[in-house]
């Protein structure tokens, strides 16, 4: 008897009615795969102590991986994880010289996970993704939930192809990444950008489905404070304010994201340097047009 490598691992995704292949493949790290059911005991008494039988039902899958926040490669075209975008409730608009995403209705994608020797094929997934924006490459945090089917054998695993994920670039100045706040430049150290939705598995007696029932998008980043006389943030809380983070150095490098900003009481933190930072952890709000409080261009 033979087992397999735990880190034996490879995720196909894309629209639904795609056949899948190794040109699917996402480029994925600490992938986590678990199965998720309720359950009901028979609560049955008897003259002794001990367990009860239970009742398991609503079986469903969720998935939860990391990737690079991948580049598009070349003006207008999407990134690799454009369709995990869209099943975010990301909604996709391109034209020649750029991509660019907004809020919007999920679109479910199909996944297959080849775990070593079982293969577990994903309908319906949806999820949601926070970007995680530090020294260092940027991230993608992924969480996505899906629809039951019991796992067969594992065929050969396909050839992929990684070059779609073109690699994006480190962070930092050499790299041109910047941070506006309100239009002013401010210094960045780091920001997470959480779309905050909700996903759900609703089951009833004779339907079942993954749903996003609503979102609360969030914003957390770190500033160096300033004299108060160049920068005041005490003086901004609860003012709705935009803020621009871009970053790449080259067309088809290049990411943008626009966030609009309820600004919240300042935390004081320390930074690596031993320097006095604020921290604002605080909610991107739409407009009354609505679904308008995140934007993403890629160029």
């Amino acid at each position: 008897m033979s087992s397999w490598r735990f880190k034996d691992k490879l995720i196909l995704a894309d629209a639904l009615g795609t056949t899948l292949t190794g040109l699917h493949a996402i480029y994925a790290s600490d992938v986590e795969l678990s199965l998720e059911s309720e359950s009901e005991k028979d609560e049955l008494e008897t003259s002794y102590s001990g367990a009860s039988m239970e009742t398991f039902y609503g079986e469903h899958i969720s998935l939860n991986f990391k990737t690079p926040l991948a580049m598009s490669g070349t003006a207008g075209n999407e990134p690799a994880f454009a369709p995990l975008l869209l099943a975010c409730g990301m909604v996709q608009v391109a034209d020649a010289t750029s991509v660019t995403f907004t809020k919007g209705a999920a679109v479910a994608v199909t996944c297959l996970v080849r775990f070593g020797k079982n293969t577990h094929n994903i309908s319906e997934m949806k999820g949601n993704v926070s970007f995680a924006l530090e020294k260092g490459k940027p991230m993608l945090n992924w969480q996505f939930k899906g629809l039951f089917s019991a796992p067969v054998a594992s065929t050969a695993a396909p050839a992929v192809d990684w070059d779609r994920w073109v690699r994006p670039e480190v962070l930092g100045v050499s790299n041109s990444s910047d941070f506006k706040l309100n239009d002013i430049k401010r210094t960045l150290h780091k920001i997470t950008i959480d779309l905050g939705n909700n996903v759900v598995f609703d089951r009833a007696i004779n339907h079942e489905e993954i749903m996003i029932t609503g979102h609360e998008s969030s914003a957390n980043f770190t500033l160096t404070a300033e004299e108060l006389a160049t920068f005041n943030p005490f003086d901004d809380v609860a003012k709705v304010q935009m803020f621009e983070f871009t970053h790449g150095t080259a067309t088809g490098k290049k990411v943008t994201i626009i966030g609009r900003y309820q600004m919240p009481w300042p935390k004081y933190t320390s930074l690596d340097s031993e320097l006095t930072g604020y921290e604002f952890d605080g909610k991107l709000v739409p407009s009354g047009a609505g679904y308008d409080e995140l934007t993403i261009v890629f160029e």
